[in-house]
């Protein structure tokens, strides 16, 4: 039996280029000889086994039943790919033989979704411990295979955390089936396993929860559980009855039945029933103040447990296939123990999975204590929803989120089930954050969130370095994130403009205004060329048209710190040009109807902004 090494830091890596993570839609980079690949997320052990194999002529693919279709399919295109002229897939006792040979193998020994790759001239041994590790092993292979050869590696891998994933669960227009069906094909690139659709505006979800899907959309919902399937992520379908439900009837109960079961005849196999954002303190029916008295926290959690419960116990078993069920409380968002929670920590079956945001809506941070506090206070090791970078509350109106995830701590997996991502209401542009969530619920030991970014900017970029360093300056300009309902902010904005800017008053003061500016002018040229680097350098279409609007407003606030510091150099008509542009790129929208919270889009504010009104003054 394969002997499974524990987690360690990942070794040091030398690379010359980042390789795209799947093989239908980027081409690979080489690697200087000798060099150590960067893969992603961060695998948990990765070392240097000797020379390369040679990638060239024929190859074969050895492999049993226990492979799935996708993961040979991935392999299979892989080494097209990387130079082989022909791929032909054996059983695994054939005696055929060609110049590079990958076999496929199961070892069932623990953890879940492990595998390790072993890389020598001639062969290639992959073993996985389950399917799902066959397929993220194929998404790993892709990444090494380069131009004519195969890195001499081994690669020990597996997930820090069970569960990870996304929760479309925002206020707001919901993404297009298309958008949905390209943020699947991207979780299986990265190694998430968890889809969770929950979108508050769907009106079949929540307002209407009572009523069928029209056969279309439940159609689309059941092609996107397949789809999904087919790169093991668990699509789960929430419906959010809690605006109106009345918990002791038995209508309602059968309408939820109703639901699950339309659902699951067209595909789905996991469910969720949130009960988040609703009043507590009134009920929606007489008969549930008959059953359970006042209205108040300990009766609707009481309330509560019996419909979890039902539909745990008497509708989840009665279709074919189907985990078990999901849930969002009331009081979703701390670690204080309450009557509400004491009443569900003591009466909810042990099988529910309770999701919890953190100490807080959008919490700065998220850390061991929190997640083990949470863990006893529920009863049971919770999933995160981590509302980040979701971009529906007041405080982020005419924001995109596109710092790098950070601030939640190493070390959770022993009392956390999982953490999935709830994303803005641009879904390609909130790639950009979970890239980072992979990266980090599946190696938290070894994750760096400015590594992370610089990588994901290389991935949205199709691995151009002068894109990605467009892209990296344009999101250091939308860096803030905000806490909601509160002044506070937890990432910073636009850390490395800021920096420029504190070298460029350092220079200004010590007298050398002339070296100020010149120093200063690369980064503001940096700004004002990063638009259209973008549109033009290969960035993926849909982060263009999400961010379309604010890549304008930075364009013209790039042209205005360009005026600012011809102000500073001597032409003062420069200032007047700099404010007129900033007025205009002020006065700029968020896209009508896409967002949950309209307000003037916001590109490096507070830094950018405050420094091109100030600036006149230093004359």
């Amino acid at each position: 039996m394969r002997v499974w090494i524990p987690a360690v830091a990942a070794l040091a890596v030398v690379t010359t280029a980042v390789v795209g993570l799947n093989a239908h839609d980027e081409s690979p980079s080489g690697l200087a000889p000798g060099t150590v690949p960067d893969i992603w997320p961060t695998p948990q052990q990765l070392e240097r086994l000797g020379d390369d194999a040679a990638l060239s002529g024929d190859a074969l693919v050895f492999a049993d039943d226990s492979a799935d279709r996708p993961t040979v399919d991935l392999v299979r295109q892989s080494l097209f790919d990387g130079g082989a002229t022909e791929v032909e897939v054996v059983p695994p006792d054939s005696d055929r033989e060609a110049s590079i040979v990958v076999r496929l193998r199961r070892d069932p020994a623990p953890p879940a979704e492990g595998y390790e790759i072993a890389v020598r001239p001639g062969e290639v041994l992959i073993t996985s411990s389950d399917a799902a590790g066959g397929y993220h092993a194929a998404q790993t292979f892709w990444q090494l295979v380069q131009p004519g050869s195969i890195p001499g590696v081994r690669i020990v891998d597996r997930p820090s955390l069970p569960v990870r994933g996304i929760v479309e669960g925002f206020y707001g227009l919901p993404w297009t089936y298309q958008e949905q069906r390209e943020m699947i094909d991207f979780s299986g690139k990265v190694k998430f396993n968890e889809y969770i659709y929950a979108p508050k505006d769907d009106p079949y979800h929540r307002d209407r929860w009572r009523d069928l899907y029209p056969d279309q959309r439940a159609d689309e919902l059941g092609e996107l559980a397949r789809e999904a399937a087919q790169r093991h992520i668990r699509f789960t379908y929430a419906l959010a009855p809690g605006l109106s439900v009345c918990y002791s009837d038995q209508g309602d109960r059968d309408a939820i039945a109703d639901k699950f079961r339309q659902l699951h005849d067209v595909g789905v196999r996991s469910f969720s029933l949130p009960l988040d954002d609703i009043d507590y303190t009134r009920w929606n029916c007489p008969s549930d103040a008959e059953r359970y008295g006042e209205a108040g926290p300990a009766a609707a959690a009481a309330a509560q447990v019996d419909l979890l419960n039902y539909v745990q116990r008497e509708v989840l078993p009665g279709l074919d296939g189907v985990g078990p069920l999901q849930t969002v409380p009331v009081e979703y968002y701390d670690v204080a123990d309450s009557p509400y929670k004491k009443t569900i920590r003591e009466g909810l079956d042990e099988r529910v999975v309770m999701m919890w945001t953190g100490a807080g809506v959008t919490p700065p941070a998220i850390t061991v204590p929190e997640a083990e506090a949470a863990a006893a206070v529920w009863g049971r090791k919770p999933l995160v929803w981590d509302n980040y970078p979701v971009n529906d509350y007041t405080e982020s109106a005419g924001r995109l989120l596109l710092g790098a995830y950070a601030k939640r701590e190493p070390g959770m997996g022993p009392h956390l089930t999982g953490i999935t991502g709830n994303p803005m209401n641009q879904a390609h542009a909130s790639q950009v954050a979970l890239f980072g969530v992979a990266d980090f619920t599946w190696n938290d030991a070894a994750y760096d969130p400015a590594r992370n970014r610089h990588r994901m900017a290389l991935y949205m970029g199709d691995n151009d370095q002068a894109t990605a360093e467009a892209l990296e300056t344009f999101f250091d300009l939308n860096n803030l994130a905000p806490i909601t309902g509160e002044p506070e902010i937890w990432l910073p904005q636009a850390p490395a403009l800021a920096a420029e800017l504190a070298r460029f008053r350092t220079t200004w003061d010590s007298g050398d205004r002339t070296g100020a500016v010149a120093g200063l002018r690369p980064y503001a040229q940096r700004i004002a060329d990063a638009p259209a680097l973008i549109r033009d350098g290969g960035t993926r279409d849909g982060f263009v048209s999400d961010a379309d609007v604010w890549l304008h407003a930075t364009e013209l606030w790039g042209r205005a710190f360009l005026a600012t510091l011809d102000g500073l150099d001597g032409r003062p008509e420069g200032f007047d040009e700099s404010a007129a542009l900033a007025a205009e790129a002020s006065a700029l929208q968020s896209p009508p109807g896409k967002n949950n919270v309209q307000g003037p889009v916001k590109i490096g504010d507070g830094v950018l902004d405050v420094f091109l009104a100030s600036a006149p003054d230093l004359v």
